[in-house]
């Protein structure tokens, strides 16, 4: 497939909806955390799926996978993108243990990585819903550590059935000083991306 251009003015809503939804998010997580937390956007875009490994880089990377399904008015999943040294820190504040402590496979730190990705999902579904008017209600993440290898082959076996596209979200997020670089993936199925440009007349 070749790449499709996005006007200018898809490019800004998607970035409007990144932007509203950090800002929700953070909000969310300051008082959850009760610290300061910053959240930007420095890349908002809509990616070809076969262009995705460019994004994601090596291969034999090992990144925390929260996978989140969503449907109503609109449908798809979100994947949210953590490597796993960034999440082990994010889990020791989360729990006020030191990152050294935390195990990939603690229940509890997989729980509390969960209520953060389901945070700043929730964040983002709803900015999506309160700019189209589109219901749209999402369930509880999973959470699997892969390599970017196996994330796209799940990609390009499971989710390109339904889409061909991902709104692409590189996301700084910064607690307690710490920067934490993750990556949301947004895959609308494709007449729930041609929904949400037309609802908007875009």
């Amino acid at each position: 497939m070749e790449e499709r251009r996005i006007s200018l003015a898809q490019l800004d809503v998607l970035r409007e909806i990144g932007t509203i939804g950090a800002g929700r998010a953070a909000t969310a997580l300051s008082d959850m955390l009760n610290t300061k937390v910053e959240i930007t956007l420095p890349e908002t875009n809509l990616i070809p799926l076969e262009n995705l490994d460019r994004i994601l880089g090596d291969p034999e990377r090992p990144l925390f996978v929260l996978d989140t399904g969503f449907q109503g008015e609109i449908s798809g999943r979100v994947l949210f993108l953590i490597p796993p040294e960034d999440g082990k820190i994010l889990g020791s504040i989360l729990l006020g243990k030191r990152a050294e402590e935390i195990k990939c496979d603690d229940l509890l730190f997989q729980s509390c990585l969960k209520e953060v990705v389901n945070i700043l999902t929730g964040a983002h579904m709803n900015a999506l819903s309160d700019i189209t008017g589109l219901s749209i209600l999402y369930g509880v993440p999973s959470l699997a550590l892969d390599m970017v290898s196996a994330l796209l082959d799940f990609i390009f076996i499971q989710i390109a059935q339904h889409s061909e596209e991902a709104f692409f979200i590189r996301t700084d997020l910064k607690v307690k000083d710490i920067n934490f670089n993750t990556i949301f993936l947004f895959f609308p199925d494709q007449l729930s991306l041609k929904k949400i440009f037309e609802v908007l007349n875009i």
